[in-house]
């Protein structure tokens, strides 16, 4: 049984992971409690966001239940037709807290994404 809930507000852009080969990212997240089974959002195999440095991504009702951890993984898909090509950007991993704030994410690519988040605990 989860005993720990956290919600994710947003994700920004600051920067994409693109380098000057196509102006947007197109962003899912992966997330998974304890280990459990992911959960990608916006769910579907080529769901995605589209985003571009300064987009801001409001994700509405996105509450994820733990027990000891949850993680948070940005993917950038280039090509719909292969879920499998998807280009990971970086990942988090939340532990029990309280309050909320931001976590900063960036990586080799030139990626740098922000997660805003809540604990509901």
């Amino acid at each position: 049984m989860s005993k720990h809930s956290i919600q994710i507000n947003s994700i920004i852009c600051t920067e994409t992971s693109e380098g000057g080969v196509a102006d947007y990212d197109e962003l899912y997240l992966v997330c998974q409690s304890d280990g459990g089974l992911p959960i990608r959002v916006p769910v579907g195999v080529n769901a995605s966001e589209k985003m571009q440095d300064g987009d801001v991504w409001t994700l509405t009702n996105l509450v994820l239940n733990y027990e000891y951890e949850v993680l948070v993984t940005l993917w950038d898909h280039d090509l719909n037709y292969d879920p499998n090509l998807a280009t990971y950007l970086q990942s988090h991993d939340f532990l029990p807290g309280t309050g909320g704030g931001s976590v900063r994410l960036k990586n080799h690519n030139g990626a740098d994404y922000t997660i805003t988040f809540t604990y509901l605990d």
